[in-house]
């Protein structure tokens, strides 16, 4: 029961802190996991494993934000992205909606692989500058991007069925099928999402880009500080250097972080070849590094605590305790309505090792066949994960767009939760998920 309860206040306040601004996230996924497990009972050597073990499953998303971060970074320094913006803009002609289907289709053939860093890396750094040059917030493009994200995730290799494949011990490809039809109607609810949003940003003024007076260019109209870091002589050189960053992701079995780490040495040694440039440029981006680093290995620590103490499962199996036997009755459909905020507070591995097997244990007992159950759970749970301060690449997504946490859950959460809720109504009343 105390173990339970503690995880309920330990989430509650993280929310609460986060939400409200009071704290960073990197004090929080410090201090209230560690009050927790010893409140618990917990001593300092159980702690100590619980952090080991939780940091492990963290350190090489943290390794590949300090070389993605700075990659981009370097990029951005040599005016790579400046010509593209250019030419998009062109093309966009000040035609919202067609920046927001742009990103739907890339999210989704971003998202092919089931890997939301590869997604994130693809579709938001090349489109950052023109959102700004056409007065779009980043925050609608990343709820968009996210949203096509979760539907996507729902593949046979993603992250969702390959755990409830385990839990459920059946095929990934089988159980896909039975998802396919929600995963269908979900990406046309992510296009939905990006109409929406176009015109809100619309009636925000976006789309309209203001004209350099005649004879003008941007270059002239640059900082000299800028101009001085770009190379454009270079820019065949760094567009296929990050053609083949991408190859190699897709590609290649190379960890994320190593290609990202061979494309920033590239990047220095070719575009800025004295070594002192090649150390501010390094030093340029280091804040940002640093503090993104900083906050995901401490993600760690809540990771490893919740994990270790069993306090998912004690959480999961207090409601099903106290709540009412006619709600019992359709436990599956209750934690798929709450699974936009379970998502948030619990990481892959406890949803579906933990949680799962006890809402398929008490969902036996009033008939509902095992199937319902992992599909309106998956899909609740699966809605707003990206959102997930618990999940590594989370931040990645923060890094690439600039947001902060608090701005990227306040902006995109109910958009994402009622995108699954439209799915788990759908399947309900399509019958592919028992009532």
């Amino acid at each position: 029961m105390l173990l339970a309860i503690t995880g309920f206040v330990m989430i509650g306040l993280l929310m609460f802190f986060l939400l409200k601004g009071k704290a960073i996230p990197m004090t929080l996924f410090v201090v209230l996991p560690i009050l927790g497990a010893v409140i618990n009972g917990y001593g300092l050597t159980d702690i100590a494993g619980f952090i080991k073990d939780g940091v492990s499953t963290t350190w090489s998303m943290a390794a590949l934000f300090v070389f993605v971060v700075t990659y981009f970074g370097i990029m951005t320094d040599v005016g790579m992205f400046d010509k593209l913006v250019q030419k998009l803009i062109r093309i966009a002609d000040g035609h919202v909606l067609g920046i927001f289907l742009v990103v739907v289709l890339i999210a989704t053939l971003g998202h092919l692989d089931g890997n939301s860093p590869t997604t994130y890396l693809i579709a938001i750094p090349a489109l950052l500058p023109l959102c700004k040059k056409l007065n779009i917030r980043i925050s609608a493009i990343m709820a968009v991007c996210c949203s096509v994200i979760t539907v996507m995730n729902l593949v046979p290799w993603g992250g969702v069925l390959n755990r409830q494949s385990v839990t459920l011990a059946m095929d990934s490809g089988l159980l896909w099928r039975a998802y396919l039809p929600m995963q269908i109607f979900g990406w046309f609810c992510c296009v939905g999402l990006a109409v929406v949003m176009s015109r809100i940003e619309v009636r925000r003024g976006a789309g309209k880009v203001a004209v350099l007076a005649a004879g003008e260019s941007a270059e002239a109209a640059a900082d000299p500080e800028v101009l001085a870091l770009q190379r454009p002589k270079l820019l065949w050189y760094n567009v296929i250097l990050t053609v083949a960053v991408f190859v190699l992701l897709f590609k290649t079995s190379l960890p994320n972080y190593s290609i990202f780490m061979m494309g920033c040495v590239l990047a220095l040694a070719v575009n800025y070849p004295s070594p002192k440039d090649q150390e501010a440029r390094l030093a340029a981006h280091a804040p940002k590094v640093i503090s993104l680093v900083a906050t995901v290995l401490s993600a760690g620590v809540m990771v490893g605590v919740l994990n270790n103490t069993g306090m998912i499962v004690a959480m999961a199996e207090l409601i099903i305790h106290i709540l009412p036997d006619f709600l019992c009755a359709h436990l599956h459909l209750v934690f798929a309505f709450f699974g936009g905020f379970i998502g948030l507070a619990v990481s892959p591995d406890p949803l579906y090792y933990g949680i799962l097997p006890v809402l398929i244990e008490v969902c036996s007992q009033y008939g509902i066949p095992v199937q319902s159950v992992a599909i309106a759970f998956g899909i609740g749970a699966d809605s707003c994960f990206t959102l997930a301060p618990v999940i590594a690449s989370t931040y990645l997504g923060l890094a690439v767009s600039g947001l902060s946490l608090k701005e990227h859950m306040r902006f995109s959460f109910f958009p994402l939760w009622i995108v699954g809720l439209l799915m788990i109504a759908f399947g309900c009343v399509m019958g592919y998920i028992v009532i």
